[in-house]
């Protein structure tokens, strides 16, 4: 028997156990530090393990997977066949997500914007927009796309900017008649410049019940870098339209896009959001994400190559300002929380399949983006370029590319000749595939972004958090 080429190990600070994760077994377990350098450490597979462990410690090792009999080639065949059936259990049970682009206009000149490349095509290209033959029409082919799917239907609207006033007929009918086709849920990834136009629109109950909203910094900074056509600012119209937001109910995360240039600037916003008491509110939450580059172009410089090195920037300017760290519940990265709430619910499962992650999102299942074109794309980052798109949709039309659907709805963790060896690749998913084209020129191959790292740092919170749980439910006892 050998270990595992799946085994994960986080060594938990100070102290001598670690928690031993497998890749694709699902079994996590607290074992001595000892155990895990012998199944993780420098010559794991020199040595007779039943020479160095109990029979009811290695019997106990293989019934979770940690060690095997099964070749190194063997066992990668062997995954690669779970995850091909996995990724194809979870698509038959997923229901298609879909987003609309009313028009491709903005009303904002964003520096790191990844339009800037798409405004070569021209003011009259730029702003177009959806018409009412083509709202039809897309909602023809959802209801082709979605068919016998069970899920409620949820709407996203994206851009461009879709909220802008300009938009406002056309947003209207598409709410209208998304609501008259059963679409239950709405939300929309908005500057919120113009929000006060659909103030009607936005709360829980059929209406847009989630924003995605973008603030860079204190007014200073922010006006600089998400101002209008003409210059001006945008900052405290933002503001006023968050608060409008929540005050109906709507849920709004706030995205700060980081560069090396406002890094030291999101402490500010900290203390902003904390004295706003939007922080103490679960209808809000914030979070960094670094600026970088994407299929459309380069968004801007001073950007990161990864969440964990804006972090660290982010650190290091508020260890030079000390005093500015407020109590804010503010999450500095988006990325490991998110993965720490993954994790934990691995942690916390009784039964069922693991929490697998055989494809990074929605992208790589059924997403569907319809644009004023008549142009369907798979995922956000690549709009706007046909070259990129999975089909095409009009009035009585609806025809998909089966090499582009492959491409992109098929892709699967275990089609990624890197990813076949990895042990956190049912964790991962390969990462994204735009990313990675952007990168490589290839779509077969993975965007890691540092995910070990990441993995890291969640699995040790969400282990902390799972063991606070348990204390919470373990009934306490006098004497």
């Amino acid at each position: 028997m050998r270990p595992s080429s799946y085994v994960l190990c986080v060594p938990l600070p100070e102290t001598e156990s670690s928690l031993l994760f497998h890749g694709y077994s699902g079994a996590v377990d607290l074992v001595s530090t000892r155990i895990a350098e012998l199944l993780t450490g420098p010559g794991t597979s020199k040595g007779r393990l039943k020479d160095r462990l109990s029979t009811e410690t290695l019997a106990h090792l293989a019934a979770r997977g940690y060690v095997t009999e099964k070749s190194v080639q063997a066992e990668q065949a062997y995954v690669v066949e779970l995850g091909r059936r996995v990724h194809e259990v979870m698509q038959r049970h997923s229901s298609p997500g879909f987003l609309v682009v009313p028009t491709y206009a903005c009303n904002l000149r964003c520096p790191y914007c990844y339009e800037k490349g798409l405004r070569q095509k021209g003011k009259d290209w730029m702003e177009r927009r959806m018409s009412s033959e083509m709202i039809e029409a897309a909602f023809a082919a959802m209801d082709r796309l979605a068919g016998t799917a069970k899920r409620r239907k949820a709407l996203t609207f994206y851009g461009g900017e879709p909220l802008q006033k300009a938009n406002e007929a056309t947003i209207r009918l598409l709410h209208k008649r998304a609501r008259e086709k059963g679409f239950e849920h709405f939300s929309a990834i908005t500057n919120a410049v113009d929000l006060a136009s659909y103030e009607d629109l936005l709360g829980p109950q059929g209406k847009i019940s989630f924003l995605q909203i973008t603030l860079d910094g204190p007014p200073s900074v922010h006006d600089r870098r998400r101002f209008l056509p003409d210059g001006g600012g945008t900052f405290d119209r933002i503001v006023r339209n968050i608060g409008l937001a929540m005050e109906r109910g709507v849920r709004v995360s706030v995205r700060i896009n980081v560069d090396r240039t406002n890094a030291g600037r999101v402490a500010w916003l900290k203390q902003f959001f904390f004295e706003k008491g939007w922080t103490r509110t679960h209808l809000f939450r914030a979070y960094c994400s670094p600026v970088h580059g994407s299929v459309c172009g380069n968004r801007g410089e001073g950007g990161f190559a990864s969440h964990a090195e804006m972090r660290e920037a982010i650190q290091g300017e508020e260890r030079k300002n000390e005093g500015q760290e407020s109590p804010s519940s503010f999450q500095t990265d988006g990325l490991t929380p998110a993965l720490q709430k993954r994790i934990l619910a691995h942690l916390s499962q009784t039964g069922d399949l693991p929490f697998w992650r055989t494809a990074f999102c929605g992208s790589n299942m059924a997403m569907y983006l319809f644009d004023p074109f008549g142009d369907i794309y798979p995922c956000w980052e690549i709009i706007g370029r046909p070259e990129h798109r999975i089909g095409r949709y009009g009035p009585g039309l609806l025809t998909l590319d089966p090499e582009a659907l492959r491409r992109w709805h098929h892709r699967s963790v275990v089609q990624i000749p890197a990813c076949r060896s990895c042990p956190y690749l049912f964790f991962c998913g390969g990462g994204c595939e735009a990313f990675a084209y952007r990168a490589t020129g290839r779509f077969d191959k993975p965007h890691c972004f540092e995910f070990q790292r990441h993995f890291q740092e969640a699995a040790l919170g969400a282990y902390r958090a799972w063991k606070d749980r348990r204390l919470e439910t373990t009934p306490h006892r006098g004497g």
